[in-house]
């Protein structure tokens, strides 16, 4: 018997977007994930959901702060709001995210790191702007320092370029 690869929890994130979208979740369900805090109980959907589409390795207590965070902010994405051919940054740049912010992102962990995180997924749903929700969760899962940086890089250098084209 073979054991089942290990996904990335931003391998996850198709699947938890086109649920989401779908009639798959109840209304009631979805409302509840939109509407959690990052502290406090958690909402029994948060919980089903986790145990239902989400690898056993990473249901992992350490690890629910972050799914939290992400199921949030996918909850809150018109229609699942994933578009795997738009860059998180490039999306941060469509709403005009400020610099300042998109810093302060990049440079915060944990509690710091969710809470600026879902207030930028807030700033992208607001504008009804799908995108690429993998690096949200690399960037929301990463321990390694190095790992990190390059998440980092990608999403500021996605900004940037996106940011250019504007100007031209």
């Amino acid at each position: 018997m073979t054991t089942p690869e290990l996904r990335a929890p931003a391998a996850h994130v198709p699947s938890l977007a086109k649920l989401l979208a779908s009639n798959g979740i109840p209304n009631g369900e979805r409302a509840a994930l939109k509407r959690m805090a990052l502290d406090g109980p958690a909402p029994l959907a948060l919980h089903r959901m986790v145990l239902r589409h989400i690898d056993e390795s990473w249901q992992n207590g350490s690890w629910l702060a972050d799914w939290r965070t992400l199921i949030c902010a996918l909850a809150l994405q018109r229609d699942g709001g994933f578009d795997p051919h738009k860059p998180l940054g490039q999306a941060l740049a469509e709403v005009r995210f400020a610099e300042s912010r998109l810093e302060r992102l990049l440079a915060a962990s944990d509690d710091t790191l969710r809470t600026l995180a879902l207030r930028a997924a807030r700033q992208v749903a607001a504008k009804g702007i799908a995108c690429d929700w993998r690096h949200f969760a690399d960037l929301l899962f990463s321990r390694l320092p190095d790992a990190r940086e390059r998440i980092n890089t990608c999403i500021a250098r996605d900004f940037y370029r996106h940011l250019k084209t504007m100007e031209e």
